[in-house]
């Protein structure tokens, strides 16, 4: 009876160990997949929205030539062949305007684009801070290291910063930024 006991008591331990381990594996397993998707989704939000300013950047530019155009060839069938000098009479008589809601929907999309990059990279930030807390536990970081986590260098998943805010952080001060040269 003592022996069956103290077999149950070793398979329980044992049973507990082994959850234990697989658990705190799976837990590894996850978020190293996670942080690696994350990475990846950063830089599917910022190509994406790389390509949106650019596509929408040429748009003014199309607009004017278009626009140059329409008056050009409006002049000429008012005018004939040679135009007028009076071309700014014309332009005054007609009120034409360039329209500024092209360059309003492109800040409008560098920054949506922008905010949604930061919270991909929020994102990133967590899931490596929690996984490195994970690492920190007594309990479930011994299980990590005995499954041989982390098998992921945490270190190559860095959020994506510019020159000026590197410089800041190195030199720890900031200037006022300056709009114009």
């Amino acid at each position: 009876m003592k022996a069956l006991l103290a077999l149950g008591i070793v398979a329980a331990v044992l049973f507990v160990a082994v959850g234990s381990y697989v658990s705190t594996y799976n837990l590894g397993n996850e978020m190293e997949k996670q942080i690696k998707y994350q990475w990846e989704q950063n830089k599917n939000v910022l190509a994406k929205h790389e390509k949106r300013v650019m596509e929408a950047a040429q748009v003014p530019e199309m607009y004017r030539d278009d626009y140059a155009k329409v008056i050009r060839e409006a002049m000429q069938g008012r005018y004939g062949e040679n135009g007028s000098k009076a071309v700014f009479q014309w332009i005054k008589e007609h009120d034409i305007r360039f329209d500024s809601k092209l360059y309003l929907r492109l800040q409008d999309l560098i920054e949506a684009g922008r905010n949604e990059f930061a919270n991909e990279q929020q994102k990133l930030l967590d899931l490596k801070r929690s996984y490195e807390t994970q690492l920190g536990y007594l309990w479930t970081g011994l299980w990590l290291r005995i499954a041989g986590y982390p098998k992921i260098n945490l270190a190559e998943y860095k959020i994506v910063t510019s020159e000026r805010t590197e410089k800041v952080f190195e030199g720890g001060k900031e200037e006022p930024l300056k709009l114009r040269k």
